[in-house]
């Protein structure tokens, strides 16, 4: 584990506080805790995005670059 520092806004800084009050964490543990949920959603859409590249095929003599709209359209029926 690394430390670091970080700047919050006045009314971040409260609502942490008594998040850790009322929770019986440390500060730096709900920051931790949201960051990584942060991350992991932001590395899911990157991941995602692209998660249906090459998972059908096409015909075999089929022009499917030139097809592409049809193809989806009978896909999404």
């Amino acid at each position: 584990m690394r430390k670091t520092m970080i700047y919050l806004e006045d009314n971040q800084f409260l609502l942490l506080k008594r998040m850790a009050a009322s929770s019986k964490k440390r500060m730096s543990e709900i920051i931790r805790e949201a960051l990584s949920g942060y991350l992991r959603e932001e590395r899911k859409e990157k991941d995602d995005y692209f998660s249906f590249v090459g998972i059908a095929e096409g015909p075999k003599k089929g022009k499917t670059s030139e097809q592409a709209e049809e193809i989806l359209r009978e896909a999404l029926k």
